[in-house]
């Protein structure tokens, strides 16, 4: 949906947690709902799909890409592949495929565990695939998109009950023990799942990473992109919400993990890179922002604007990507700062960015 006014107009702008944070007016707010994100798609319940007969069983020992695989790539018929409680590592590829459920345990979502432990600066060589949907070829490190552990590149997709993860940091500890060539400074991206379509929905679902946990993304600039996450744990410590899709995430914990950056390098939640010309980003909404023990007070950035392919001084207003991110109705912890300048550097402005709040609470 392409419009423009959705951040026309002057914001108030309210001290909260001792700092200064953009809150929409409730007029403004009206246009970032749910509803109007999702627009003409009327997501169903998705109880009966996790309790109906699957098509295909994967049990421990056994491929996940194996039981995808077998799915047809066109067809009306939703295909449901139940994953039996287990731990199954690799990376894995949905691709162009029939209406498809990954169905995990309905009794504890950390049951099933889909994990891989790549990373962006992993090397690789210029003619091994960085990842079964994104094989980067000719490059000779593994990178931020091909260090996916899933990638969903199909549309009408559900993920019901289960754990997705990426555990390549999972051993640093306050700046130390990185793998070689990676640090503070870049290659430690690490992804647990990029969505790439439409109609994509996760419920009860557990994403685990540390920096680029959720890469919420188009296939195209034009191509419809909407994503429904509820009643789920999203987990990380830097961008670790980010893309230029249109994501609704509701009824959910963000969680802002302590303990492996260097101390007083702080944490960054949202990092939307919507175009310019597209007033709806990511939305998060009935949700409860909070922070492992041991994060300060304040160091944790509800956000910034995500400048894809924009160089350090040179965003340009109406032609560069503009970040959406809206928060609203949710309880914000004492962790969460301001939203922070973006990744080109330029300084946040409620004047220009198109970052805000509504209706919170501590």
């Amino acid at each position: 949906m392409k419009l423009a006014l959705a951040f026309a107009g002057l914001f108030a702008v309210t001290a909260v947690q001792g700092q200064a944070r953009p809150q929409l007016p409730a007029e403004q707010a009206a246009a970032h709902t749910a509803a109007a994100y999702l627009g003409d798609w009327k997501p169903a319940p998705l109880a009966d799909l996790a309790a109906a007969a699957p098509d295909f069983t994967v049990r421990p020992g056994e491929s996940v890409q194996t039981a995808i695989d077998k799915v047809p790539a066109e067809g009306s018929k939703r295909w449901v592949i139940h994953i039996q409680p287990g731990i199954y590592r690799g990376p894995l590829c949905i691709k162009d495929k029939a209406p498809l459920a990954l169905v995990g345990s309905a009794l504890d979502a950390a049951a099933v565990v889909l994990v891989d432990n790549r990373f962006a600066g992993k090397p690789k060589g210029a003619d091994e695939a960085a990842h079964p949907c994104w094989p980067e070829p000719g490059k000779t490190t593994i990178g931020t998109s091909g260090s996916t552990s899933m990638l969903v590149h199909s549309n009408d997709v559900q993920l019901i009950s289960l754990t997705i993860a990426n555990d390549a940091m999972d051993g640093v500890r306050r700046g130390e023990a990185y793998p070689p060539g990676v640090g503070e400074s870049g290659g430690a991206q690490a992804v647990a799942l990029t969505l790439m379509g439409d109609r994509i929905q996760l419920e009860g679902v557990r994403l685990l990473g540390h920096q680029d946990t959720l890469y919420a993304k188009r296939r195209t600039a034009d191509a419809p992109a909407r994503q429904l996450i509820r009643h789920s744990l999203i987990a990380g410590d830097v961008d670790f919400i980010f893309g230029n899709a249109v994501l609704v995430i509701e009824h959910s914990t963000i969680l802002t993990r302590a303990n492996r950056r260097t101390p007083g390098h702080g944490g960054i939640i949202l990092a939307p890179s919507t175009a310019p010309d597209v007033a709806q980003g990511f939305l998060v909404t009935h949700s409860r922002l909070v922070g492992e023990p041991g994060i300060a007070p304040g160091a944790t950035a509800i956000g910034r604007a995500w400048d894809a392919g924009v160089k350090a001084g040179t965003w340009q207003a109406g032609t560069s990507p503009n970040g959406v991110a809206v928060v609203r109705d949710s309880e914000i912890g004492a962790h969460i700062g301001p939203w922070a300048a973006s990744t080109s550097r330029r300084p946040f402005d409620a004047a220009s960015n198109r970052l805000s709040e509504f209706n919170n609470r501590p």
